[in-house]
């Protein structure tokens, strides 16, 4: 899309400088002159015409080298900054020459997220594996305005950073190369994969276990659904006068039982290397699938949802740079680093708790630290009685296994969630262990959600979701 004779509008101020390539060197101007010199003594016109033709060169190539990227804006624009997995957004990249000297040449490259591709692109990596590089060539005429338009597949959950970009032009004959770097940057979250509850196959009254309890149950005065005999420690305000004076014996009102359901997810994000010591991705992006989708489900039902991890989250680099704090700013900040070494959501029921929840395991990064117990003895005595308490892990072991009696001894129901190659038995220590798959579970995930087309042999397969 272009556009010539673009009308003076209001622009935010971006970071950007120039990085100088150099300029003609006087030499060059001395030996023009020396020749013109000597052409006019000596009364030769061809050299005479072709020392100006010379100077007149060295001085085309100084002020376009010059002026090159002066009044260049660069503008970068996605369509979305919070976005579903496997949706598709639009990245919009224009430049605009705002002065009278054309480019012939300007060489765009932005650094874009290697997980992000675009439809129909080929770029050049980096040295950061997970970036790479858009590159773009652009001929401008004398205020004109380009703009390019490229499709965006999230088909990978995070926080992600478009930027910083660099662009590059110079004089007419190639002679001079100048530099702009563009440090503006943008921000985008694609939240984790969120499937249909019933590809879990499991039942759909009681999924993660007995909801039954004593303690839950709380009675609502306003709803009377009765009366009984008067027992002692009742209150007075408990006592029914009308039925007392119809029976002639004190009776007491029922009340309706109510409660409200409270799920904690206990999340194991922590990366242990196998035999072969490589890590799996894989499973680790399955598991955060199954605590998006399974607290995308219970929020729905009306439960009270908390989101536990051992896991920090991943922050876009502008909001840990710490070159522009104060000393007391920096030690804050890094203090709220060190409390973001796990993963804490009280439990909540809102659309605001939905929109927390999926950002917060957007951020989620592998990391080989804390062990998921730690996180469960903590979090254990806060919990509400009854909470039914849904782990979801890679691994099992025997710390683990008590602290789950422990807490089941407590009122709370547990469920075991499993990732890995390897199914496990349907029961351990009387606890439901719910198999969610491994990693070509999580394959047929991605390419059925993530609009990534597959062979038309696993069409059929990826379709069918998780087999429990």
């Amino acid at each position: 899309m272009r556009q010539a004779q673009l009308a003076p509008r209001q622009r935010k101020a971006k970071q950007q400088s120039i990085v100088d390539g150099g300029r003609v060197s006087p030499k060059l101007y001395l030996l023009g002159a020396a020749v013109l010199l000597l052409s006019i003594v000596t009364h030769i016109p061809l050299l005479m015409i072709c020392s100006c033709i010379f100077l007149c060169a060295l001085l085309i190539t100084d002020i376009w080298a010059t002026y090159c990227l002066r009044e260049i804006h660069y503008q970068r624009q996605l369509s979305e900054t919070r976005v579903l997995f496997g949706e598709e957004i639009t990245l919009s990249i224009s430049i605009e020459n705002a002065k009278l000297l054309p480019l012939p040449v300007l060489q765009v490259d932005d650094i874009i997220p290697r997980a992000l591709p675009l439809k129909g692109q080929t770029f050049r990596k980096t040295l950061i594996s997970n970036l790479v590089t858009l590159e773009s060539l652009f001929s401008l005429r004398w205020y004109e305005r380009v703009t390019r338009t490229y499709t965006v597949q999230c088909i990978n959950r995070g926080i992600y950073t478009f930027g910083p970009a660099k662009l590059r032009s110079g004089d007419l004959f190639g002679f001079i190369n100048r530099e702009l770097q563009d440090e503006t940057v943008h921000h985008m979250i694609v939240y984790p994969l969120v499937v249909p509850i019933s590809s879990f196959q499991l039942p759909s009254q009681r999924p993660f276990g007995d909801y039954r309890t004593r303690r839950r149950f709380l009675e609502d005065p306003s709803r009377v659904i009765g009366v009984r005999d008067y027992a002692y420690g009742d209150s007075l305000r408990r006592v029914d006068w009308k039925a007392t004076a119809r029976t002639q014996e004190l009776q007491s009102k029922i009340y309706e039982s109510t409660t409200t359901y409270s799920l904690a997810i206990f999340l194991n994000s922590s990366v242990h290397l196998d035999n072969y010591y490589s890590i799996h991705p894989a499973l680790q992006e399955l598991a955060i699938c199954a605590a998006a989708s399974i607290s995308n489900w219970a929020i729905d039902e009306g439960y009270n949802v908390g989101l536990y991890a051992n896991t920090p989250m991943s922050l876009p680099d502008d909001e840990i740079s710490g070159d522009l704090l104060s000393e007391q700013d920096l030690q804050k900040s890094i203090a709220e680093q060190r409390k973001r070494r796990t993963v804490r959501v009280p439990a909540a029921s809102s659309e605001d708790q939905r929109k927390r929840l999926m950002e917060t395991l957007a951020r989620i990064q592998s990391h080989m630290g804390r062990p998921l117990e730690d996180v469960m003895l903590a979090e254990r005595s806060h919990l509400s009685n009854g909470t039914t308490v849904v782990v979801i892990t890679n691994r099992i072991n025997e710390r683990m296994m008590e602290i789950l009696l422990r807490m089941q001894r407590s009122g709370h129901a547990v469920a075991l969630l499993l990732v890995g190659d390897n199914p496990p038995p349907t029961r351990i220590a009387g606890f439901p262990v719910y198999y969610l798959g491994g990693e070509e579970t999580w394959d047929k995930l991605q390419a059925t959600y993530g609009n990534i087309q597959p062979d038309q042999e696993e069409v059929s397969t990826a379709i069918a979701g998780f087999q429990l």
